[in-house]
């Protein structure tokens, strides 16, 4: 038992810490953008876009909407004469339809029908307002905030202090999630003075130092036969244990904002009390409330 519970433990380890490499090779230029998107060798998708076709499909759809621009105005002046025609033609007579014996009846028999409707249909409005009664003062107690207490308390700098620690702590795990390494990048077709390019080259040189910056390639176009392009590939490394730890740290952060948020709403529920701003804090809330 002993040694299937380690193999298990192996496998769950080898399972969380298991790297899923994906790879994004990109490229693009005047003539248009490319992307393709794959996970280690299988291919998942791709994008291509093309300026020039694009351009050309306008302007060949551009001239297809002047012909039929060209017959709709013919048929309108058609459409016109037809009318004219119509207009001279003189109309036909109404035909008076006489009321039937039945209908007779039923007609002086209508009155007595609706107040004895009208008479039940007040009762139910009178039977509907007392259930309504309980029901309204129920909503009364369960209020919900007003627009002032709702800005009022998001702008509170406590919360706000909360809430930014919070977020700023979940930005870093979340960024920790991703591996990202940027591979064979390159940016061409710079073109300036000679002296200002030879700046650009040593300051290129100096930032190969530097993670993430020091993976592009900024190449100058000192023959001036270069058009502008940008191509290159990024990896993307993750594993379930950074997912996992993602996953716990979102709870985590967001329990402390909801749970700190609750809290004084419930407070102001209870006491109508609403916390002190400063003048810019009570400015931005005046703002809120006039913009909704």
């Amino acid at each position: 038992m002993i040694w299937i519970l380690g193999v298990l433990c192996a496998l769950a380890l080898v399972a969380l810490f298991f790297p899923f490499v994906f790879w994004i090779d990109f490229g693009a230029d005047f003539n248009g953008t490319r992307a393709r998107v794959s996970l280690y060798k299988k291919v998942l998708g791709s994008f291509h876009k093309n300026f020039r076709k694009e351009a050309s499909d306008r302007s060949r759809d551009d001239t297809r909407k002047d012909v039929p621009e060209k017959q709709s105005a013919t048929q309108v002046d058609t459409d016109k004469d037809s009318v004219v025609e119509a207009s001279t033609a003189t109309p036909a007579a109404p035909v008076e339809k006489k009321d039937t014996p039945k209908q007779t009846e039923e007609k002086t028999e209508g009155p007595t029908e609706t107040k004895a409707t009208v008479e039940t249909v007040a009762e139910k409005d009178e039977k509907e307002s007392k259930e309504a009664e309980p029901q309204e003062a129920e909503s009364k107690e369960k209020r919900a905030l007003t627009d002032k207490e709702f800005w009022t308390l998001l702008l509170t700098p406590e919360f706000d202090s909360r809430a930014w620690w919070s977020v700023r702590h979940l930005t870093s795990a979340f960024l920790k999630l991703f591996r990202v390494r940027f591979v064979n990048c390159f940016v061409e077709g710079f073109r300036m003075e000679y002296h200002h390019m030879g700046y650009a080259a040593a300051l290129n040189g100096f930032l190969k130092s530097y993670p993430y910056i020091g993976d592009w390639d900024f190449r100058m176009d000192w023959t001036r036969d270069h058009d502008s392009r940008i191509e290159g590939h990024v990896r993307i490394s993750v594993n379930l244990c950074r997912i996992l730890g993602l996953s716990i740290a979102t709870l985590f952060y967001g329990g402390i904002v909801a749970w700190s948020f609750w809290r004084r709403r419930t407070h102001i529920l209870k006491t109508g009390e609403l916390p002190e701003l400063g003048f810019i804090r009570s400015k931005i809330v005046k703002m809120m409330m006039e913009d909704n």
